[in-house]
């Protein structure tokens, strides 16, 4: 009777195990041809960087069937959204336009920046596996003063019903973004 029991008990033991919980980037970034000699251009602060409450979170969020959320407990994000999405886009615009002095907000170490990048994300939805959504304004400042703003809005292909797979389309979207900033700075 007693291998029974001890059989039965090691049987609702391993039932009891939760598989553990995994982290995830918004993918690698893409590396620097070479460090600029001395700070070239502007320094600018990418930031801060708003994303709507339902997606400000560590947990990976996805829309299922349109109208429910899914929020995946056993997948999450590494850091904040919004605190990835900021240090991306400033690595990604100073390997784009070469700035040496580009920084992420709330690390800024620029105290008085020459420019700064506010980005207000709308929306940046995973629809179940098929797509990654991202509606964002993004304004350029310098002074206080306005000098560009443009709103930004594409969506990107999931490769894989997986959750690598979900946050590698969420980082490319983040890439696009950067390379639209890119492309209207001065």
């Amino acid at each position: 009777m007693k291998p029974v029991l001890a059989s039965l008990a090691l049987l609702l033991a391993a039932c009891g195990t939760t598989p553990p919980i995994q982290f995830f980037g918004l993918g690698p970034l893409a590396a620097m041809d070479a460090a600029p000699a001395a700070p070239a251009g502007p320094s600018l602060v990418v930031g801060p960087v708003g994303v709507p409450a339902a997606i400000d979170r560590l947990h990976m969020v996805r829309l299922v069937d349109g109208v429910r959320v899914e929020v995946a407990d056993g997948h999450r994000w590494a850091a904040p959204l919004k605190t990835e999405m900021a240090r991306r886009i400033a690595s990604d615009i100073a390997r784009l336009r070469g700035y040496g002095r580009v920084v992420a907000w709330p690390q800024a170490t620029q105290a008085e920046p020459d420019l700064s990048l506010p980005i207000d994300v709308q929306r940046f939805d995973a629809e179940g596996f098929e797509r990654v959504t991202l509606e964002a304004v993004w304004t350029l400042r310098k002074g206080g003063k306005d000098l560009v703003s443009r709103r930004f809005v594409a969506s990107e292909a999931v490769a894989a019903p997986t959750h690598a797979a979900l946050a590698a389309a969420h980082g490319r979207l983040v890439d696009a973004l950067a390379r639209d900033i890119a492309a209207a700075l001065p």
